[in-house]
């Protein structure tokens, strides 16, 4: 049985294992006392970036996005404080994989109950190609930053066109996508990735505070 954990842990391919080394989120989740989840005491638990990929089925750019992208909210909003998972709410400018995970890491649930729900979704049309914005409010606190995220200063929009192309080719008609291009998609996928997680793409994340007020105009 320890045996079959450790090869669970170790679910991803070899060239992605520089996944394991990015640090972890804690969050506060009284739900995870209530319902008998934790050991005796703990109040807290860890989310990493593996578990995005578990919850995705694949190691990914939206994954190691969204995952960065709620790292930098919770290292804004803490405030040097560990914050509890369902407490937050989103605003995303476009309807994405990008934003699922962040609701996803931060508990945002999207409810048609205009109250309940904690996962706005307002388009902007001012932004450049592949520059997303998204907004992270923690009720407790009332506090709020806003985080754009320039997706094209990773390898450029060239380039990127050329693997949405594929990614769309493989989905539609799977034969036409040959083993060079199968291979240039999975060799960029893994370094876009590691980029984005080891952060060596300098202002890939332009990140402010703002208003909590921003919640208002959704509910």
């Amino acid at each position: 049985m320890h045996g079959h954990m450790k090869n669970q842990k170790q679910k991803w391919h070899i060239y992605y294992h520089f996944i394991y080394d990015v640090k972890p989120l804690i969050f506060h989740y009284p739900h995870g006392v209530l319902t008998g989840s934790f050991s005796e005491g703990v109040t807290t638990y860890l989310l990493s970036f593996d578990d995005v990929c578990a919850f995705l089925g694949h190691v990914c750019l939206c994954g190691a996005g969204g995952y960065r992208i709620a790292q930098h909210a919770i290292d804004q909003l803490s405030d040097g404080v560990i914050l509890e998972k369902d407490r937050f709410i989103i605003q995303s400018s476009h309807d994405h994989t990008i934003s699922d995970v962040i609701a996803f890491i931060l508990g945002c649930s999207r409810r048609n109950d205009p109250i309940k729900n904690r996962y706005f979704v307002k388009q902007d049309t001012l932004l450049e190609r592949r520059e997303y914005r998204y907004i992270i409010g923690y009720e407790p606190s009332h506090k709020a930053v806003e985080i754009i995220y320039r997706k094209h200063l990773i390898v450029g929009n060239k380039t990127m066109d050329e693997l949405w192309e594929i990614e769309k080719a493989l989905d539609t008609q799977p034969e036409s996508v040959s083993e060079k291009e199968k291979t240039f998609f999975r060799n960029a996928m893994i370094e876009m990735v590691r980029k984005v997680l080891l952060d060596e793409i300098p202002d890939l994340f332009e990140i402010t505070r703002t208003s909590y007020a921003f919640t208002n105009k959704n509910i």
